[in-house]
């Protein structure tokens, strides 16, 4: 992360050093969460929740939705306060007011009001395994998961969004005990998918045997990297096949990473009609550079390209 020098990595450290600076904080704002949390409201609002596979253009998604529709969601300022995160944002958040800025690294963004991941939010009734979801909740998690989103949409204005690429696999189970949840699913090219996926086993973790990501081992492996990244991707394209398979249609969105890039504008127009919200400062969005581009060597680029084509034959 330092050695990058990409400022989403230099702040995702800084802010890991703030979130134990800050624990006392947190405790003390611990009582009024309890507080709005019983006092709740009744729901009602979509609970939008991007899913794909990581490395798809999901954060990328996130952030230009948060900037361009009146929705509500966690930012890096909440994941500092994971025992009073409502609290917290609703008054500390005049101090990390949303910028416009797309610079993010590995799904870590820029700055203290950006959207982020929400794993201080999920890990309260998913668990702290970032590659893996339970597929049931206990009753009283998922109460508890209900009674947090009614609090969050009583203190802030706009439908919840949030995008967390472990939620992938937590489709079904979410979409059973959040009845208002909404999903918007983002796909990308799997070679390219699964090109990135081997660059943040080199970038992220410092070694090409280590797993990343969403359906990854987080052990070691002596076997090939290409075909486990390509199996990767594969597994959880299936995943997501078979989750939404059982959602009315009406719940899900589809969208791909290269329509995003070309013409984001129509992107949040379709998302927008889909969730009936008016748009904003669209003039302000324009198109973005696509990454979808060979960066391996030639040799192995072509390997994984066949690995790819192994799996998803129409590809």
């Amino acid at each position: 992360m330092l050695a990058s020098g990409k400022p989403a990595a230099m702040f995702s450290l800084v802010r890991e050093v703030a979130r134990y600076l800050l624990k006392p904080l947190d405790w003390a704002l611990a009582p009024w969460e309890g507080r709005r949390i019983r006092r709740g409201g009744p729901g009602g609002k979509p609970i939008v929740l991007i899913v794909g596979a990581p490395r798809s253009g999901s954060t990328l998604l996130y952030q230009v939705l948060a900037a361009h529709l009146p929705v509500s969601y966690p930012s890096n300022l909440t994941d500092l306060f994971s025992r009073a995160p409502i609290t917290a944002t609703a008054r500390l958040g005049r101090f990390a007011r949303r910028k416009l800025d797309y610079r993010f690294h590995y799904g870590n963004t820029a700055s203290l009001g950006a959207p982020s991941a929400g794993f201080s939010l999920w890990n309260r009734w998913l668990g702290a395994d970032r590659y893996r979801v339970p597929s049931e909740m206990a009753p009283g998690v998922a109460a508890d998961m209900r009674a947090f989103f009614a609090a969050w949409e009583t203190a802030f204005e706009g439908p919840f969004l949030c995008k967390n690429n472990r939620n992938t696999a937590g489709i079904g189970v979410l979409a059973t005990e959040l009845p208002n949840a909404k999903f918007i699913v983002i796909r990308r090219d799997p070679l390219f998918v699964a090109q990135s996926l081997l660059e943040a086993r080199e970038h992220v973790q410092g070694d090409r045997a280590v797993g990343w990501g969403l359906g990854a081992s987080p052990h070691p492996s002596e076997g090939d990297h290409l075909a486990e990244v390509a199996d990767q991707v594969f597994g959880i394209e299936s995943l997501v096949q078979e989750a939404i398979a059982h959602l009315d249609p009406a719940r899900v969105l589809e969208l791909g990473y290269a329509e995003l890039c070309a013409d984001p504008t129509q992107i949040v127009a379709r998302v927008a009609g889909w969730l009936d919200l008016a748009p904003k400062d669209l003039d302000e969005l324009t198109p973005f550079v696509s990454t979808d581009q060979a960066r391996l060597g030639g040799e192995e680029f072509a390997r994984l390209g066949r690995e790819i084509r192994t799996r998803f034959p129409s590809q």
